[in-house]
């Protein structure tokens, strides 16, 4: 085991044999590691545009469609799943409708691509720079 806490990766020990859902056996003791980060980019799991950011993955016919937490892992899943994704969420909600409630948003330069930079957490390249004006109506 690692004598410092991995944060770019996530794992579990076996406690009995198991079979995972692609088939792969698992022993009592065996360690099974996952990086959230990848599983996020996966053509496998999210189709050949997994890179590009397109919310509307999760809607049909304007309706959001919920999908499995096993799915989109970064607040785990099962009965270990976070205890603060619902309150994380909410406050992510609540801010975003403050924030567009009285601003309106552009980018400071539209011509510039919004590009990831790979590190633990995600970041934007060069930040992403937006021209926030005060709604008046």
């Amino acid at each position: 085991m690692f004598p410092f806490i991995c944060t770019w990766k996530d794992g579990r020990c076996a406690q009995v044999d198991d079979v995972l859902p692609d088939g792969h056996k698992v022993k009592k003791g065996d360690e099974v590691y996952y990086l959230a980060y990848a599983m996020g980019r996966m053509p496998y799991i999210w189709g050949e545009d997994a890179e590009e950011f397109q919310p509307e993955r999760w809607l049909k016919d304007g309706v959001f469609q919920p999908q499995s937490s096993f799915q989109f892992i970064s607040f785990h899943a099962g009965p270990r799943i976070c205890l603060g994704k619902e309150f994380a969420y909410r406050q992510m909600k609540i801010l975003s409708i403050v924030l567009l409630r009285y601003f309106r948003f552009k980018l400071s330069n539209n011509a510039q691509d919004a590009a990831y930079r790979v590190t633990i957490t995600l970041h934007m390249k060069g930040g992403l720079h937006v021209c926030a004006t005060p709604r008046t109506t």
